[in-house]
């Protein structure tokens, strides 16, 4: 299997986790359903405005049916956000059909505008 994307349309499995917006409490994404894929993965985890007092912390589980049973997968993580305009990818590999996003606010009124993408190779025949 190649490592190269050259038509990333065509080629590449793109899913947002969390769409674009403002979250004020802790972020749980939708199960996105990876079948299509193949390989390793990767996520996009983009931060806009950020109140003064919140802190971020996100990462990726994975499930074997999308329901229950979430577990953190190894190197699906993002350094912990304090600041505003920050984006951050990370590589990792699943071993469940499903993945979700998760993320952590603190702070006395936690404000942050965030967006995640996920995405993987496409199976090839």
């Amino acid at each position: 299997m190649s490592t190269a994307l050259h038509d990333v349309a065509a080629a590449a499995f793109l899913v947002p986790a969390v769409f674009p917006g403002t979250r004020t409490a802790p972020v749980t994404g939708p199960a996105l359903d990876m079948l299509s894929g193949d390989g390793p993965c990767f996520a996009v985890q983009q931060v806009g405005g950020l109140a003064d007092d919140t802190t971020l912390t996100g990462g990726l589980e994975e499930s074997a049916t999308g329901t229950g049973g979430w577990s953190a997968i190894p190197g699906a993580t993002f350094a912990q956000v304090g600041s505003a305009n920050n984006v951050q990818v990370c590589r990792f590999t699943r071993t469940q059909r499903y993945v979700r996003y998760v993320g952590t606010l603190t702070g006395e009124t936690p404000s942050v505008e965030l967006a995640v993408l996920v995405g993987q190779q496409t199976k090839t025949l």
